[in-house]
């Protein structure tokens, strides 16, 4: 009968578009659980609440207080990703000399010169205040080292790059998009002053994939340490604060504790 043939071919067409439609949808599901590959970071205790490190090639500002230990914390980024991980990297400074970083370094029996004659880190002191040149820098120490990670400290000096707030904004988000572009998994640090973080020109709010912030503040009669996950792209966060620790060795995240358990 012809209207039973039709209306059987109608029936096998709708289950054909629900089968296609409901294999399409657990595809798209699969593909939304797909883990992001990870860069660790290879500093105790701070991948643990990170759910495994960094997401490769994501851009984190890391926010702090003077002394809670930014510049160690990038400092321990490469050097661990040198020695553990073999990823080489480069360290943009606009402030302080190369022979002071090593200096630093060497604090926490980190060689950075033995990784630097081995072509596994770069220190590249930026003293000029021009952003062309800057980006100019960083893209070609990438490229010339193969880097796969990048560390710009301290990130406030931008500031004194510009005349006009307006010129800052477009030029730092470029700067972001250029570095997002390389592919290197990036750090750039910034200062917290009297309990306020000032933006980097929009840097931490659109370009930046996470938002590290590290506290170095007065509780009774000492003072600690702590860091916060504001924001990381891709990654289950822990909510909490934590205690850090400087030690001889380097900084540890004391991933299993909160912060007030540590200091009561």
């Amino acid at each position: 009968m012809p209207g039973s043939r039709e209306s059987m071919a109608g029936a096998w067409a709708r289950c054909f578009r629900v089968n296609f439609l409901n294999k399409l949808m657990a595809l798209y599901c699969v593909v939304l659980m797909v883990e992001p590959e990870r860069t660790k970071t290879g500093v105790p205790g701070l991948d643990e609440i990170l759910d495994g490190g960094i997401p490769r090639k994501n851009l984190v500002v890391i926010s702090g207080d003077p002394g809670s230990g930014k510049t160690g914390l990038c400092l321990e980024f490469l050097y661990f990703g040198a020695i553990k991980f073999n990823e080489p990297g480069v360290y943009i400074s606009l402030e302080e000399s190369e022979e002071e970083i090593i200096s630093f370094a060497e604090l926490f029996g980190w060689d950075i010169r033995a990784l630097i004659k081995k072509g596994m880190i770069s220190i590249v002191t930026v003293e000029l205040y021009d952003f062309d040149k800057l980006k100019n820098t960083v893209e070609d120490e990438i490229s010339r080292l193969h880097a796969r990670r990048l560390v710009i400290d301290p990130g406030v000096v931008f500031r004194l790059y510009f005349d006009r707030e307006l010129d800052a904004r477009k030029r730092i988000l470029s700067l972001g998009r250029m570095l997002k572009r390389i592919g290197c998994t990036t750090i750039i640090t910034n200062e917290i002053s009297l309990d306020k973080v000032t933006s980097l020109f929009g840097l931490e709010e659109y370009v930046a994939d996470g938002v590290l912030l590290l506290y170095h503040t007065k509780l009774e009669d000492r003072f600690i340490r702590s860091i916060g996950v504001l924001k990381m792209r891709g990654t289950k966060i822990s909510e909490k604060l934590h205690p850090v620790s400087i030690t001889k060795d380097g900084i540890k995240i004391l991933a299993n504790q909160e912060l007030f358990e540590e200091v009561k």
